[in-house]
């Protein structure tokens, strides 16, 4: 039913009509301009430049000796032995990117990520739900899980390597118990706090169980589970290059500590750099799927008026 201008003034709330009016008229160049946000993107390159040059100079690694904290020298000299250019680093990176085995790496590296990641998430998720939602369940289980995660995960990996050997599986099940609680964590506390005046509203109106978690439960949980997953992503790539730093076949993790063993620095940073741009991927892959799915948390405040144009 459309509200008419006499009502809207009766009422004091506007039509949508009425907000679309007062709302100034963007062309399409200014918005795409506006959303770039050119300020950010300056400094950002501002701020990538300051670190190359902190770099090719040397001035990061030649330190501050003469500074100190508490006795800690936090930004010492690095010998000539340790260091890695920045030209020298390309080079390496552009000579592998035609190896064959350095492509072989990158995808044992990136499957053990990449499943421990996905068995970790679906875990996680599925604890946080369970335990947030049935209160009991968690005043049993809750005082082990806590226990569980208080212990350091790595300590754990001899034990890994034993049982599941020096292969893929090992990594995969070291990038499961770190991830799973980096998930489940988040979800328990979101779903816990989802208002329950809203739930009883729900059941009052005759929502079923599936519509209850559908249409409430999982909206309200969806950004901090979200947000675990992006954190649990770059986690699970550290995870599976530390378990095959300690021991394993084939993998990025395997040729980083190769190279650190026979004092290739330059080729140890490109190894780095490589992991760096393979988190990035994961973490932008996970954010855009954030985007999509919180849009509607975009549309309605649109839509209520609170905010117009980007913060």
């Amino acid at each position: 039913m459309k509200s008419s201008p006499e009502q809207s003034s009766v009422s004091g709330v506007p039509t949508p009509e009425e907000v679309r009016a007062m709302l100034p008229s963007e062309s399409r160049w200014r918005y795409n301009v506006r959303r770039l946000d050119v300020g950010v993107q300056v400094g950002r390159l501002v701020l990538l430049f300051g670190i190359w040059w902190l770099w090719w100079s040397e001035t990061l690694w030649d330190g501050i000796d003469g500074f100190s904290v508490f006795g800690i020298t936090p930004l010492p000299n690095v010998p000539e032995t340790f260091r890695a250019a920045p030209g020298a680093t390309w080079d390496y990176l552009v000579d592998i990117l035609g190896e064959r085995l350095f492509w072989v790496d990158f995808w044992v590296t990136v499957k053990e990520a990449l499943v421990g990641f996905v068995i970790a998430a679906v875990l996680g998720v599925l604890a946080g739900l369970v335990l947030g939602k049935f209160r009991r369940v968690s005043k049993v289980v809750g005082p082990f899980i806590i226990l569980f995660n208080a212990m350091p995960k790595i300590a754990f990996l001899p034990l890994i390597l034993v049982v599941y050997g020096v292969a893929e599986m090992s990594k995969v099940v070291l990038v499961v118990i770190i991830v799973f609680f980096i998930v489940q964590v988040p979800t328990q506390a979101a779903v816990s706090l989802v208002d329950p005046d809203v739930e009883m509203v729900a059941t009052t109106m005759g929502a079923t169980q599936l519509q209850l978690f559908s249409k409430v439960t999982l909206p309200a949980i969806m950004p901090a589970v979200l947000g675990a997953l992006r954190l649990g992503a770059i986690i699970a790539v550290q995870g599976a290059v530390f378990g095959e730093i300690f021991a394993a076949k084939r993998g990025l993790g395997q040729r980083l500590i190769t190279q650190a063993n026979q004092l290739n620095y330059d080729a140890l940073f490109a190894m780095v750099f490589v992991l760096a741009v393979v988190s990035l991927v994961l973490n932008g892959v996970i954010g855009a799927l954030e985007r999509r799915a919180l849009r509607w948390q975009n549309q309605s405040v649109g839509r209520s008026g609170a905010t117009v144009g980007s913060l």
